[in-house]
């Protein structure tokens, strides 16, 4: 008897073509769930989706989770931009909502194994990269369980993104020219509009890091990243700010003149919620890599687990608090954790 697998669909092509290989080999189940307030935009992703499954010939579930997603994904989110973070909300979107309450939804529900379109690998209860270096997601999933990992498949893992929509095209999926989304799903704007509407802001000064002196204001401190300088406007500099710092206590942003400037290179991190994907890797300090971004370069470092501190062998620019921090060991994902303060 085929095992039951319920794969995350959403009406994409990786979802689509994971679901079509999966088919191959298990009993399939596509599910949606539907986490935003956009109507107009729940329905055609809902029409697309079943449309897709039809085709594909897999039964098709669609559930409504709107209040649990928000309370697992966008109040956090928020509430880490308002005290003065930087928060990957598809990080947050991994470890406690697709691979937290969508898998304990699915195995509740009947399935002995999950699948989703993520371009990462697994073997033996451990996260290794995607083929396809370019798409790689295992950033995102750092924050996954070993026990999880063990139930789950991502069946187009060990392809390229190319090869992926070739074979859409060649079954003739409905889907297969559609556009893969960049935005974050749960946002119909842009973030700035976004954290402006659900966040308070106040004007305030912006402050030379180096001299201490008030060199302009700004119109809001929530929406403002470290390293921008687009934005900032203060004139009268022979060399360009950037945003150096943000302290939400006083509601000031301190700038940095020069992009070598000191205070934007940073190298030594202190972190919290650093989670083992597997169990066997915990306090490894040998071998590793780092990167406080997604798809950013990786750099040697030196992790003190005693005081959850990792040093990278080489300075990075303008990270910020509320980052998630991922470890490699040559193509396996180790684990990540939350930067919780960065040493000058």
């Amino acid at each position: 008897m085929k095992k039951k697998v319920f794969t995350g669909f959403s009406g994409g092509i990786d979802s689509a073509v994971s679901a079509y290989l999966l088919k191959k080999k298990y009993n399939v189940t596509a599910v949606m769930f539907i986490n935003t307030t956009n109507q107009e935009c729940n329905k055609i992703s809902e029409k697309d989706a079943k449309t897709v499954a039809e085709y594909i010939g897999i039964p098709f579930k669609i559930i409504n989770i709107q209040k649990e997603f928000k309370n697992m994904v966008i109040d956090p989110f928020l509430k880490s931009y308002k005290n003065g973070k930087t928060p990957n909300p598809c990080v947050l979107c991994n470890t406690q909502f697709k691979f937290g309450y969508f898998a304990d939804w699915c195995f509740k529900n009947g399935a002995d194994l999950i699948a989703t379109g993520h371009y990462c690998k697994s073997k033996d209860g451990k996260l290794y990269k995607g083929k396809d270096r370019k798409k790689d997601q295992s950033y995102f999933l750092n924050g996954i369980s070993e026990g999880i990992l063990r139930k789950t498949i991502f069946p187009i893992g060990h392809m390229t993104k190319k090869k992926v929509r070739n074979i859409a095209k060649k079954i003739g999926l409905p889907n297969s020219s559609k556009r893969d989304s960049q935005e974050i799903c749960f946002i119909d704007t842009s973030l700035n509009e976004y954290l402006n509407k659900n966040i308070n802001s106040e004007k305030g000064d912006i402050v030379d890091i180096d001299t201490n002196k008030i060199v302009g204001q700004h119109n809001g401190i929530h929406s403002v990243t470290l390293g921008q300088r687009k934005g900032v406007l203060i004139g009268g500099v022979d060399e360009p700010y950037f945003v150096a710092k943000k302290e939400i206590t006083t509601n000031k942003i301190f700038v940095a003149k020069g992009k070598y400037n000191k205070h934007l290179w940073k190298d030594t991190f202190v972190l919290e919620d650093f989670n083992f994907i597997n169990k066997k890797n915990i306090g490894i300090t040998k071998g590793l890599t780092a990167t406080v971004r997604y798809r950013a370069k990786e750099i040697k470092c030196r992790p003190d687990w005693s005081s959850n501190t990792i040093l990278l062998n080489k300075k990075v620019w303008t990270p910020s608090i509320g980052q998630s921090l991922v470890l490699y060991k040559k193509d396996e994902c180790i684990g990540g954790g939350i930067i919780k303060y960065i040493r000058q």
